[in-house]
């Protein structure tokens, strides 16, 4: 039997309701209130989950009832095997790996941290085994070669997550399914809610390739048309300046890229240049002759212009926070909700706008149409999108924050038109596809290995660091091409200003390459040691090579910093993310490249390995923070 649980509130005040699931599809709550149409379709050992919730009670909803989140236990779950647990961050920054039941699920201490990098209605318990996944998860025996994915199947209605419990000994004590409702319900006549539909999907060989397949699947539902094109390559401001550009800095940077002939094709500007966070088609003292003029001198150079910003964000300084104060987000008291606390705009906080809200969306409309019509901006990056989901007082307060989500993304491709390419950052994964043309895939890169002390100590897995990003783009590599071109972030090669050794920036290049996704440096180009060089060039090397076929990580499900790529194309890769010597080891059923080819970055022939062809175990000796790869032609 399943069982389920409605949340709600009525002017605040929490209150629940209780369903049992027999046989039947259609159930009562034990309130009397409410009615839950549950449907199963099973086809080829996969199960669709569909349903409704319906207002049943003979009187009319209660004046302020506001739906919070439905929870739906199931019991068909494999209780005698143990597996491990795909956790699945909620958006780009959302870290995303494997787990077992002897670890924690745990939230950052600092509420502007959680605000800012997890669901903003998801509350992790923090106990032993217990796991929340964003919009889908999989569990997955190594030995058995079998497992599960569970994941949204249709343009999601409502952020849906997956609650797991773990025993000691890796075992499901229970799955449930939680949609995030949270909304005023509009149950008119026989209106009820549409539930995201559900997919469990039985694996039976590598979860890689069948999360390849769902991803593929879930792409088309979404009105995803594979793009075949190379992915773009280009440069971007934002990690040596970080917000200390200019309009000489660009131009600088626009003659060293003419100068060095890059093979590049984008040119991005990154925050830094406008008057105030909101003040978007302001440019500030730094830029005297404008945005348009930079976009045209990028053009001259053959390169296509792009430009960042954080659409939804506002502070008090913009003039949108002074003129239009009813179009931002509040809460119930009428204060404006914290969509973050970033110090290096200030140390107040920075709001956001209620997407809902005419006035808003007529604001978000002239930003987009003035930028790409009138500026000439082809490549923009949108950031913080999180924002626009947040919780509180809205305007239009009978949709989902999902729903109010891609409603203003919907709105904001309609402006821009198809021929601009929107890439996406901080942005909430599973309402965002079929918007955007890129999206970031994990937290931003960094001149340092791991995430800093402090953050650890603040219990922040998000937190940035180029380990943490190397990580999640791998475990998000089957979202490439199936959902949008995956954006793994900025591949760093200089020297100055960069505290990784080479080891770590050949290994942090290697991934990047091998990962297929887009490619952009983000490096003071005029103080560029030319012995870095090589590694972009060879990097782009590798990129190419892998945009024919999508690129395979080895070791997914099995360690939380897959060690590996194939890409049927004819490229390899493998790596020691460790700082002690490792061995590796890997099911590897693809022809072996070490003696057809030298390593791609030393040009010598690579030895350390063993390799069993009956059970095609690969297994390889690496010494710290070394990576290899290979490069076949012909293949």
């Amino acid at each position: 039997m399943m069982k389920a649980t409605l949340i709600y509130e009525i002017f605040g005040k929490k209150s629940s309701t209780n369903f049992e699931i027999s046989n039947t599809s259609s159930t009562i709550s034990d309130d009397n209130s409410y009615e839950l149409k549950l449907d199963t379709k099973i086809t080829n050992n996969d199960i669709l989950y569909m349903g409704d919730l319906f207002w049943k009670s003979p009187q009319r909803p209660s004046v302020g009832l506001k739906l919070l989140s439905l929870s739906i236990s199931i019991s068909n779950f494999d209780k005698d095997n143990s597996f491990s647990f795909f956790q699945h961050g909620y958006q780009s920054w959302g870290f995303s790996t494997v787990y077992n039941g002897s670890e924690r699920d745990t939230s950052p201490i600092l509420q502007f941290l959680k605000t800012s990098e997890e669901n903003y209605f998801t509350q992790h318990s923090g106990k032993l085994g217990d796991f929340i996944s964003e919009g889908l998860t999989i569990l997955y025996n190594s030995e058995l070669k079998k497992g599960f994915i569970y994941g949204v199947a249709d343009d999601s209605e409502q952020n849906t997550k997956f609650r797991v419990q773990l025993t000691r000994e890796n075992k499901i004590s229970s799955i449930e399914f939680i949609y995030d409702l949270y909304h005023l319900p509009d149950f008119k006549g026989n209106q009820g809610i549409k539930l995201t539909t559900i997919k469990q999907i039985s694996i039976t060989n590598d979860p890689y390739l069948a999360m390849d397949e769902y991803a593929k699947s879930l792409g088309k539902k979404n009105g995803v048309k594979r793009n075949d094109q190379p992915v773009p390559t280009g440069w971007c401001s934002w990690y040596y300046y970080y917000t200390g550009i200019s309009e000489k800095i660009i131009l600088d940077n626009l003659n060293e890229i003419k100068n060095r002939k890059l093979p590049i094709e984008f040119f991005q500007i990154d925050d830094g240049y406008q008057k105030e966070i909101g003040e978007w088609l302001i440019p500030n003292q730094k830029f005297p002759a404008g945005m348009g003029f930079l976009a045209d001198e990028i053009k001259k150079v053959g390169l296509k212009p792009g430009i960042w910003l954080a659409p939804f964000l506002i502070r008090k300084n913009s003039s949108f926070y002074q003129m239009y104060p009813e179009a931002l987000l509040k809460d119930e008291n009428g204060n404006p909700i914290q969509a973050i606390w970033q110090p290096i705009w200030g140390l107040d906080d920075t709001y956001c706008m209620d997407i809902t809200h005419p006035i808003a969306l007529d604001y978000l409309e002239k930003v987009f149409r003035t930028m790409t019509k009138e500026w000439g901006y082809n490549y923009l990056k949108l950031d913080f999108l999180y924002a626009g989901s947040l919780d509180g007082v809205a305007y239009n307060g009978k949709i989902s924050p999902a729903q109010k989500y891609r409603n203003a993304l919907e709105l904001i491709r309609k402006t821009v038109g198809k021929n601009t390419f929107l890439l996406g950052c901080g942005a909430p994964i599973m309402p965002s596809i079929g918007i955007f043309d890129g999206m970031r895939v994990s937290c931003d890169v960094t001149p340092f290995w791991s995430i800093h002390w402090l953050r650890k100590l603040l219990q922040d897995k998000h937190a940035l660091s180029t380990e943490s990003a190397l990580i999640n783009g791998l475990n998000r590599a089957f979202m490439h091409r199936n959902f949008w071109l995956n954006d793994p972030d900025c591949l760093i090669i200089r020297k100055d200003k960069n505290s990784m050794t080479y080891p770590q920036t050949i290994l942090m290049a290697t991934v990047m390459g091998l990962s297929g996704g887009m490619l952009l440096i983000s490096d003071n180009l005029s103080t560029l040691d030319e012995s870095r060089m090589p590694i972009l060039e060879k990097s782009l090397a590798l990129s190419k090579k892998c945009q024919k076929n999508n690129s395979i990580p080895l070791g997914f499900m099995e360690s939380k910093f897959p060690g590996g790529i194939y890409n049927p194309g004819g490229a390899y890769g493998f790596w020691n993310p460790e700082n002690k010597p490792s061995e590796l080891k890997f099911y590897f059923p693809y022809p072996l490249p070490f003696e057809k080819a030298n390593d791609h970055w030393t040009d010598e022939k690579f030895t350390a390995y063993e390799f069993d062809a009956e059970t095609s175990i690969l297994k390889i000796k690496l010494e710290p923070f070394q990576s290899i790869a290979f490069l076949i032609e012909n293949e």
